[in-house]
């Protein structure tokens, strides 16, 4: 049998090219500053967040001094303090040659840190918060790309909107970074031919991983010029355009406008606000390969394209069902808008969002805890953690009537390990754990038992949109300083996931678990003796 000669890959193009070489830059760049004594992959990973931060800061601050806004001061001067701290703290720090898992664990959480206390430093320092708790709560709504939010977007200057807004643009960016760098490392990756599997390790875009990421990044970027194009051409103004681009295809949902998308009350704007929030929702590699091999069909032979599509279709006639009077253009595409928004976590809203029935409230529930597809910028658990888990419930049961049976879970052309079926159930379990304390908090604290499961259900998942009496976006601003601590909590937890968070909360606590060991064999050998 004569072999099949092997395909090279197409030449990348140039923008793929500028950004390989920017992101190489960028880390060659911290390579040279991190030469410190002090080995702690926190330390590099904390300093470059601000390190790299500090750009934003400038570029807010320049437009809006453009533009004649006042915040334009606070933004250049938080900015400097935030690079001359990450530049300071990266030059005492170096990586480590090895890095144990729980170390990778800790340094993102800890990078997730120094970015919120970056942003809630912007909030402080041009007055957008006066206290505390709430530039907390909006930081964390910034970088987690959370639609929830006490401040009124309108009262806004635009060196504060462009910050909002390209901070949850940027958060989407890093999660790409990690997709790619972090968790093939984990052993959980994302990256799977037929358009992305959570529970495997990634199969690379190209040889190298840095190759890989400047092509997602590259799509990422030309996603976002694409939609804002296009909101431009639908007759939204150019300011409006930039930035719902950035806040879409991020899955972030923060707006412009206080009434968000519906407030433009037009067609053209929210079909193409549609597209974009489930572009969002969609795997970037397999939008990456089906672009640039030509090859659409590759949309249809993703099994969970296919189940992301289906829950949208299912819950888009549920609520045409669920809803009074016969179906009309307005109505359908209301309904396909909140069944994208709440499937791909962007939190957008467009209609009349109280008029939802309780069932069709109750879908939409479901698929802000579903997400996006794995391998896509937003947030949720995911499909395809969820099919396993629908696999694994069928498998369960044809054991307990046959239980000698011995059956692998395939989903497509995948094989899922034991291994990884247990951290999907371990992370759904830690999740529910942690939502019963989170309601019980938000109910003492102001809001309804519908208004605060529903709105925990939301933060967790980063969608930010709650039901109940408050409508829904007024959740945050009903409830007081404790509620928007745990809120905050809630965002950072549901976009890192919980798994990190609790490892990193055991590396901080080793040293001092050590030492307690340490006195308990002491304390034996003197009984002993």
């Amino acid at each position: 049998m004569t072999p099949r000669p092997p395909v090279r890959a197409p030449t990348s193009g140039f923008a793929q090219r500028l950004t390989g070489r920017l992101l190489a830059w960028i880390a060659s760049f911290i390579r040279t500053l991190s030469k410190g004594k002090i080995e702690s992959a926190v330390g590099v990973t904390v300093g470059a967040v601000w390190v790299l931060s500090a750009p934003l800061f400038l570029i807010c601050s320049l437009a809006d001094f453009l533009d004649g806004g006042s915040d334009f001061l606070p933004l250049l001067l938080t900015g400097a303090a935030v690079e001359i701290a990450g530049l300071l703290v990266v030059r005492l720090s170096s990586f480590p040659p090895k890095l144990p898992i729980s170390r990778l664990f800790t340094a993102v959480v800890c990078g997730a840190l120094a970015a919120l206390m970056a942003v809630t430093a912007a909030h402080l320092a041009t007055g957008v918060a006066h206290n505390l708790d709430v530039a907390l709560v909006e930081a964390a709504a910034t970088i987690t790309g959370t639609n929830a939010s006490t401040i009124n977007p309108e009262l806004l200057s635009l060196g504060m909107l462009l910050f909002r807004a390209l901070g949850q643009w940027l958060a989407a960016a890093a999660i790409i970074i990690v997709l790619v760098r972090v968790l093939p490392h984990l052993g959980v990756g994302g990256l799977d031919a037929d358009g992305g599997v959570a529970t495997r390790s990634a199969r690379r875009l190209a040889p190298r991983s840095g190759s890989t990421m400047a092509r997602l990044v590259t799509l990422y970027i030309a996603l976002t010029g694409l939609l804002g194009f296009a909101f431009l051409l639908a007759g939204m103004p150019f300011m409006d355009s930039i930035v719902h681009a950035l806040t879409t295809i991020s899955s972030g949902g923060f707006s412009s406008r206080l009434g968000s998308i519906g407030s433009f009350d037009s067609a053209p704007i929210e079909w193409v606000a549609i597209f974009g929030m489930f572009a969002a929702g969609t795997s970037l590699p397999l939008i990456f390969r089906a672009m640039r091999r030509g090859d659409l069909h590759r949309f249809v032979r993703s099994v969970e394209f296919r189940v992301y599509v289906g829950l949208i279709a299912t819950v888009t006639f549920a609520l045409l069902a669920w809803s009074d009077g016969l179906p009309s253009a307005a109505s359908i595409r209301h309904a396909i808008f909140h069944a994208v928004s709440s499937i791909s976590t962007t939190g957008h809203i467009a209609g009349d969002f109280n008029a939802i029935s309780f069932g069709g409230e109750a879908l939409l529930l479901v698929l802000m805890i579903v997400g996006g597809m794995s391998a896509s910028v937003a947030g949720g658990f995911k499909v395809m953690r969820f099919m396993v888990l629908g696999q694994y419930i069928g498998r369960e049961l044809r054991r307990s009537v046959h239980p000698t049976v011995v059956e692998k879970i395939h989903l497509g052309r995948s094989s899922i390990g034991e291994t990884a079926l247990a951290r999907i159930i371990g992370e759904l379990f830690l999740a529910t754990m942690l939502l019963v304390p989170t309601v019980l908090v938000l109910s003492a604290d102001g809001l309804d038992l519908e208004g605060a499961f529903t709105f925990a259900v939301s933060i967790m998942s980063n969608v930010g949109v709650g039901f109940g009496e408050f409508g829904p976006l007024k959740h945050l601003g009903s409830v007081g300083a404790f509620g928007h601590l745990v809120a905050a909590l809630l965002m950072v937890i549901g976009r890192i996931s919980i798994t990190p968070v609790l490892v990193a909360m055991g590396g901080i606590g080793e040293p001092a678990q050590s030492a307690i060991r340490r006195w308990r064999m002491a304390r034996r050998e003197v009984v002993i003796r």
